[in-house]
């Protein structure tokens, strides 16, 4: 679907303020769309409906013609804004043993892929594909098994096909059964009664009307109850497994070069200067950050040096402070924990981007290079003021920390110390 234009005329001699009209006018926004429900319910159906092609291959049977998850992108064109869409056709739930993909299998590939969604571009819907025609004791199960994995921080909304025989129109279906779900303990954020029948020339008016009314009715249903660009969901706590709940991944953080009135440290959920440790979750991992303050106590380990081993460090600086006090800070405090080879974030407050930053802390004559241990640094910044790029900052900030940093090994240390312990005392021995 293309998306058309009016011209207008300029109201500057570059014709700038026309360009940014229409770039308000025609915003791009993103959305992840996972399309989950019992085999047969018409999932793949669903997907040629929403593109208006036939994207996915079908089955009129019950059993599935979904073997693995497919993605299918699409772009959506509203009044004010192109939706870029991916449709993610997931297999179907409640096939037996002797089924194209058994439901123990289904569930686990679907488990995954969240996981992978909330890692990386986050998640802004769940679509439940029901069949109108077929009663089923599996509704609920496979509800609560989705709800249960995103605890409600993903909206997810019903929608029920296969009714273009349903009377006197397709919305009798809700009306009729919206009691029966309420009672099943089932909450949507939004419904669709639907038919994704595929229209030929020769069908009747009526049934071209609801293939029609069909199609408006799932766009509204994505854009009015979506995540929005920015929202997709990514803290999925139990995308974890329990050894990495129980080993974090180790952050190291020093924020105190910095004005206590700036709250640098919301990456960790709590506010500047009521800290010093803190364990989060972000885009499926945790982390346990800790926060210290000069002159750098070490982190807290045994006197054979087993414990805590940081697998990233994290100093912000003051823009409006002398660049060459706060390298030697930064310089010292790598001295401290950067023990093995371990990344380094540098933020820089005051800066509105990552280039300002960057440009700011090697603007001195001192190009700030030691023999320290740590490999490299990285820059970021952070606007003083709550300005809007505030967020996008933030966004920024938890992306470098889920790239540059690995899984914290406090359990491998222990066992690499006693190692090494009773290698010495053979050796003595021998």
């Amino acid at each position: 679907m293309s998306l058309s234009t009016q011209s207008r005329p300029c109201t500057s001699p570059d014709g700038i303020d026309d360009i940014r009209a229409r770039e308000v006018l025609h915003r791009t926004e993103t959305c992840n769309i996972v399309i989950f429900g019992e085999t047969g319910a018409g999932k793949s159906s669903l997907v040629n409906l929403i593109t208006r092609k036939q994207s996915a291959a079908t089955s009129s049977d019950a059993m599935g013609c979904t073997t693995k998850t497919n993605v299918y992108e699409h772009d959506v064109a509203f009044q004010n804004k192109t939706l870029k869409i991916k449709l993610f056709d997931t297999a179907g739930l409640d096939e037996g043993s002797e089924g194209t993909v058994p439901n123990k299998e289904a569930q686990k590939v679907l488990k995954k892929l969240l996981q992978t969604l909330a890692e990386q571009d986050g998640i802004h819907l769940l679509i439940y594909c029901v069949q109108g025609t077929r009663e089923s004791m599996a509704l609920r199960r496979n509800y609560m098994s989705l709800y249960s994995k995103v605890k409600g921080k993903v909206p997810i909304v019903i929608v029920v096909t296969r009714l273009e025989n349903q009377n006197p129109d397709m919305e009798e279906w809700w009306r009729k059964n919206e009691q029966s779900i309420s009672n099943l303990n089932m909450t949507f954020a939004g419904h669709a009664c639907v038919t994704t029948i595929t229209i030929d020339e020769s069908d009747s008016v009526d049934l071209k009307e609801r293939s029609e009314q069909s199609y408006h009715a799932l766009r509204e249903l994505i854009d009015k109850c979506r995540l929005s660009n920015e929202k997709g969901f990514r803290d999925v706590e139990w995308a974890c497994d329990d050894h990495e709940r129980d080993h974090p991944r180790s952050v190291i953080v020093c924020d105190s070069a910095v004005p206590a009135p700036l709250n640098v440290c919301n990456i960790a959920g709590v506010i500047n200067g009521a800290w010093v440790r803190s364990t989060v979750v972000m885009r499926g991992h945790y982390y346990m950050f800790q926060r210290v303050t000069a002159p750098y106590p070490p982190a807290k380990r045994s006197k054979g040096g087993v414990g805590f081993e940081p697998c990233l460090l994290i100093f912000y600086v003051d823009k409006n402070e002398s660049v060459n006090t706060q390298r030697t800070e930064v310089q010292k405090f790598r001295k401290v924990y950067a023990k093995s080879k371990v990344g380094l974030v540098v933020v820089v407050c005051g800066c509105d981007s990552d280039e300002d930053a960057k440009g700011w802390w090697e603007g001195s004559n001192d190009t700030g290079k030691d023999s320290l241990l740590a490999p490299s640094i990285t820059f970021t910044y952070l606007p003083r003021d709550g300005s809007e790029r505030s967020e996008s900052a933030q966004e920024t900030l938890q992306k470098l920390i889920w790239e540059l940093s690995r899984t914290g090994e406090p359990c491998t240390s222990v066992v690499r110390d006693l190692l090494n312990r009773v290698l010495g005392y053979l050796i003595r021995v021998v």
